[in-house]
């Protein structure tokens, strides 16, 4: 009986025994991860992403590395500027790593080498830098740590895929001096710019006045231009009405002048046989002139008719 028991014992022995040996065997390996593989403590192989089976004893996943990009903040560090002033700068890493093998075997912790090169080239960076040049040239120190840690980094089997300054920040007192000279270097700024306002409206204002004076002067220059004109207008229209009318009379005297001139003589007559004293005296020459005018022939012949008549009245009585 007790033959048995013993029998029974070492079958779930050796039973539980390859249950633990087939669960041992299997190991299961994420996607972003490899696993590293060692025979007896010597590297064999890396697995990849997947189902695999590996003999315990012999076999063993000693690590599993993961591959994908990693984030890590480093300590905030105390640095001395070029012009001996202290600041304290936080940054931030991200990283992936690329060699396995030199990852795991190379370097003992390749991610804390790294945190300290970090730190070092940080320091040789901002100690060649003045504080103002650091304040505002953080996008420079970005570039030159990224370029420095990619090239010491790779030994670790890491490579850094950006490095980022976070914050910069500087003693109080200093921080308050900054402050004094940023608004003093303002409020020079904004003078500056009211002066340079001021001198624009002045400017402006005196271009304007310019502008508008041209204009008047423009302007009266124009009306008197068009007066001018209708002046010289005016003057040219009047003198041909007057031209016109002189060479109308002279026209009208070159085939009327005895006539026109046996009218005024008429006419100077009237004026002077108007007064009762007065004698007219004519030479016969103008009495035959006067003739030639239908109308004077006309009263000539009426006022010499009654003496005709009388005349002949009395050489009647005569007979």
């Amino acid at each position: 009986m007790f033959g048995n028991i013993f029998i029974l014992i070492v079958i779930v022995i050796i039973a539980a025994f390859v249950l633990w040996i087939l669960f041992s065997s299997i190991a299961i390996i994420h996607t972003g991860e490899v696993g590293i593989v060692e025979r007896l403590g010597v590297y064999v192989k890396t697995m990849q992403p997947g189902f695999h089976i590996v003999l315990p004893v012999i076999y063993r996943i000693t690590e599993v590395v993961n591959m994908k990009q990693i984030p890590m903040r480093v300590a905030e560090q105390e640095v001395i500027t070029k012009d001996n002033v202290v600041v304290k700068i936080s940054e931030t890493l991200k990283y992936h790593i690329t060699d396995v093998n030199a990852y795991v075997y190379k370097n003992k912790d390749s991610v804390t080498s790294m945190v300290q090169d970090t730190r070092a080239a940080l320091r040789g960076i901002i100690g060649n830098m003045d504080l103002n040049d650091v304040l505002n040239g953080t996008e420079t120190i970005n570039r030159s740590l990224f370029d420095q840690l990619s090239a010491v980094t790779a030994g670790y089997g890491l490579n850094v895929d950006r490095a980022n300054i976070d914050s910069v920040e500087v003693d109080h007192d200093i921080q308050e001096s900054m402050n004094k000279l940023l608004r003093a270097s303002r409020e020079k700024e904004a003078n500056i710019m009211q002066a340079e306002g001021f001198k624009q409206a002045a400017i402006a204002k005196a271009e304007g006045g310019k502008q508008s004076a041209i204009l008047e002067a423009e302007g009266n220059k124009q009306t008197q231009i068009l007066e001018a004109e209708g002046r010289a207008q005016s003057q040219r229209l009047l003198y041909e009405a007057i031209r016109d009318q002189i060479n109308s009379v002279n026209e009208a005297l070159v085939h009327n002048t005895d006539a026109y001139l046996q009218y005024k003589n008429l006419e100077t007559m009237e004026k002077v046989a108007e007064g009762k004293n007065n004698t007219i005296v004519m030479p016969t020459a103008a009495l035959d002139s006067l003739g030639k005018i239908p109308a004077m022939k006309q009263i000539w012949d009426q006022s010499t008719q009654p003496t005709a008549t009388s005349d002949n009245t009395s050489k009647a009585t005569q007979k």
